[in-house]
């Protein structure tokens, strides 16, 4: 038996609605789709953005290369393994043997305890803080620093505006030095750094300078 014409037309009605119905349903779920992720990608960005501003951080890592004045390279790699939120402490290594692995307090950036070979006092110069100004002191090293400027630099494939801090010294023998620490302003990285020194009659006698060439720490936020 063939079905009527009328059956053939209610058939043709039925898809037209469940088509209409199923394009009407996929048009609603693509717009919720687009809200909800309208509404969560500024809370992500958020988290993100916190995280990054937040240094040092367990896993953090730079790698910095230098030249001193004999043409010798450098290649320096430092990261922070572990925080002990008892003490508000962090374990950094450092490639360097005069540093090895530190300890450092987070509040004071003072190296507590350390397995190099540097005999002073001692406090990071991977990070300063960034509530400073033209003009503050800052404890690196075994220097008081000060922030003489700020400038812009490109590092790490950023373009970044940088803390320039300075300090100089008067050693045994007529030798003087100045040593100049480049800082982004954003998280406090260290980025680059370089120092002179002169003997009594202002000639110079030795020089090294270095910068980052690679890291995890999101550069020049804002």
């Amino acid at each position: 038996m063939q079905p009527s014409a009328i059956h053939l037309v209610d058939r043709k009605e039925v898809k037209r609605t469940v088509r209409g119905k199923s394009a009407l349903v996929t048009r609603w779920v693509v717009l919720f789709v687009i809200v909800a992720l309208a509404a969560l990608v500024p809370f992500l960005l958020s988290l993100v953005a916190a995280r990054r501003q937040a240094i040092p951080f367990v896993g953090m890592s730079m790698v910095y290369y230098a030249v001193d004045w004999n043409g010798e390279t450098q290649i320096r790699t430092v990261s922070v393994l572990r925080y002990d939120a008892g003490t508000n402490h962090v374990i950094v290594r450092d490639s360097e043997d005069q540093f090895d692995v530190m300890e450092v307090d987070l509040g004071t950036r003072e190296v507590v305890r350390h397995t190099g070979g540097w005999p002073y006092e001692l406090y990071v110069e991977y990070w300063i803080p960034t509530n400073i100004n033209t003009g503050s002191h800052v404890n690196i090293l075994s220097y008081d620093a000060v922030v003489v400027g700020s400038t812009e630099m490109r590092v790490d494939g950023r373009d970044i505006t940088v803390w320039k801090l300075q300090v100089s010294y008067q050693s045994d023998g007529g030798v003087s030095g100045q040593d100049t620490w480049y800082y982004d302003k954003s998280t406090g990285l260290w980025v680059a750094a370089a120092w002179v020194e002169w003997d009594s009659g202002g000639n110079v006698i030795s020089n090294w300078g270095g910068h980052l060439v690679s890291t995890n720490v999101v550069l020049g936020q804002t």
